[in-house]
């Protein structure tokens, strides 16, 4: 999934960026780290994602109803207002919807085929079932 970050870039040599993950901000959670550079932005933001989806899903919390509207959306909020820029990060969210299950699926050759290519092609997909996971998950969201 890809997550809109705020920066809050730092003032004086003092200070870190400041990063914010709107889409994970609830009643109940809030998305917030740092970094000292602009080298740890990503691993710090993607860790403190994964922190807040592993708790999301321990509490019972339906990690599909999480939304990123973007940062043209967060950017008029108030909230978000200390963001002077805005980078979007991609997280694989699958292992937090809960334990895998194998299913026996009927597919014809030429589409088993088409997404062999692209799940080859693409550092995207890890692999077949992975693929098809996202695929499901793209097409029960369109249909919300």
């Amino acid at each position: 999934m890809l997550f809109t970050v705020g920066v809050e870039t730092p003032k004086t040599e003092n200070e870190a960026f400041g990063l914010v993950v709107p889409a994970l901000f609830t009643e109940e959670y809030s998305c917030f780290s740092a970094a000292d550079t602009t080298e740890e932005i990503v691993p710090m933001v993607t860790e403190a994602i994964h922190l807040i989806l592993e708790g999301m899903a321990e509490d019972g919390f339906d990690i599909s109803q999480i939304k990123d509207k973007g940062f043209t959306y967060y950017k008029q909020q108030e909230d978000f207002a200390h963001c002077d820029s805005w980078l979007l990060i991609d997280v694989d969210i699958t292992a937090y919807f809960g334990k895998r299950q194998r299913v026996n699926i009927v597919l014809p050759q030429y589409l088993i085929d088409r997404i062999d290519n692209r799940v080859a092609h693409s550092h995207f997909y890890r692999d077949r079932s992975h693929f098809l996971a996202v695929a499901s998950q793209n097409e029960l969201q369109a249909t919300q």
